[in-house]
């Protein structure tokens, strides 16, 4: 029996199912509502995890391409005094961990879609009908295409619609910040990771390769307030004036205008169960969490490894799909909770207000970044794939 999928959403999750599908020499089909491939967007840090996942199934090579290395990670406070500064190169030379990118999501989307066999994504297409019963799923279009297929992947996002018609409302918990993001030119050649906490706001900079550098904030935000600056680039401005290093200011000063700025709310997903029957939730649609450890691609792309592997081996007969689908869950879900607690509390420790736990969270930062080896130590634990220890199937 050769397995078949249909993979419902054509972001990083379901893009990369569909590479280590297709690799694994199983039949796929991702079906995307979007009009054609993303070109829009901002950065994404694509960790050494990730890029572990793109150098196995070889399409680290593209993403590299046009991607800045994440070599550190420097940490300032809001007047530009320096924290600490996380290292990444000690493991790379030691081969302990994969070297991390970061590019452009759009580039990301691009090396990703360009992976796969010509037709295997529809664009344009959007659901009417979702159907799964012991034997196989169907898929129904309001253009009225039919796909039958052994298995229903939802990798369609934080409101995914794969999720509520088959595990039922979830709504995504607001964690009381938001973010903007945007892209302009690196006019001071940042190499690193940069990063400045202020009080309950912070600000990233990000070189992403190709001369552009993306820029991220989070601020604290109720969630009926839609004071969220976009009305003018003098107003976001403001609302991140106690920021007085040069390297923001003169990355504010490029944005001429916020018709490219981007704000989204900081949400998560508390989803208990994935799978059910043959469907099975992957990505964001199963854990959405908060991009402060800019994990979202990492676990989406690792769940797409192994679920691969789980739906090879239901391919060749050597367990039942909805067992498959239930190791899937049993391999991911607590590497996925262990992520998603760590990148919640760094959102926490980043977004506090008070004027006495700004200073004692510097301090902390600060000592952290007196013991590198510590630090390193951890980042091996987290960042290495496949996680140390793991048995491979």
């Amino acid at each position: 029996m050769r397995l078949s999928t249909i993979v419902v959403g054509g972001g990083i999750g379901g893009l990369s199912l569909a590479r280590e599908l297709v690799m694994a020499g199983l039949s796929v089909v991702v079906l995307e509502r979007a009009p054609k491939l993303g070109t829009v967007g901002a950065g994404i840090i694509m960790n050494p995890n990730a890029m572990r996942v793109l150098e196995v199934n070889g399409l680290a090579p593209c993403v590299r391409s046009r991607s800045s290395p994440y070599l550190a990670r420097d940490t300032f406070d809001h007047l530009g005094r320096r924290l600490a500064t996380r290292d990444y190169r000690p493991l790379y030379a030691d081969g302990r961990l994969a070297v991390g990118a970061l590019c452009h999501r759009a580039h990301l989307h691009e090396c990703l879609y360009d992976g796969l066999p010509a037709g295997t994504v529809h664009f344009d297409t959007r659901i009417s009908e979702f159907d799964a019963g012991p034997d196989g799923v169907r898929v129904a279009t309001e253009s009225g295409e039919a796909f039958a297929a052994d298995v229903l992947i939802g990798a369609d996002g934080i409101r995914s619609s794969v999720r509520t018609r088959f595990f039922g409302a979830n709504e995504p918990s607001y964690l009381g910040y938001r973010s903007h993001r945007f892209v302009v030119a690196n006019r001071d050649g940042l190499e690193h990771f940069t990063e400045f906490l202020g009080r309950g706001r912070r600000i990233g900079l990000v070189p992403v390769g190709s001369g552009q550098l993306y820029v991220w904030t989070t601020f604290n935000s109720p969630r009926e307030s839609r004071a969220w600056a976009l009305e003018s680039v003098e107003a976001l401005r403001i609302l991140f004036r106690e920021f007085t290093d040069s390297r923001v200011r003169r990355a504010f000063d490029a944005l001429t205008s916020t018709d490219s700025l981007v704000c989204t709310d900081i949400e998560e997903i508390g989803q208990a169960t994935w799978t059910r029957g043959r469907v099975a939730l992957l990505g964001d649609a199963a854990h959405a969490l908060t991009p402060n450890m800019g994990q979202g691609a990492g676990m989406a792309m690792e769940d797409a490894v192994v679920l691969a592997e789980e739906l090879a081996m239901a391919s060749r007969g050597e367990k039942p799909v909805p067992a498959a689908l239930a190791s899937y869950v049993a391999r991911r879900q607590r590497r996925v909770e262990t992520v998603v607690r760590l990148s919640r509390q760094v959102g926490e420790e980043g977004q506090l207000s008070g004027r006495l736990a700004c200073w004692l969270r510097n301090r902390r930062v600060r000592r952290a970044g007196r013991v590198p080896a510590r630090t390193e130590a951890a980042l091996e634990r987290l960042l290495a794939w496949p996680p140390r220890g793991e048995a491979r199937p």
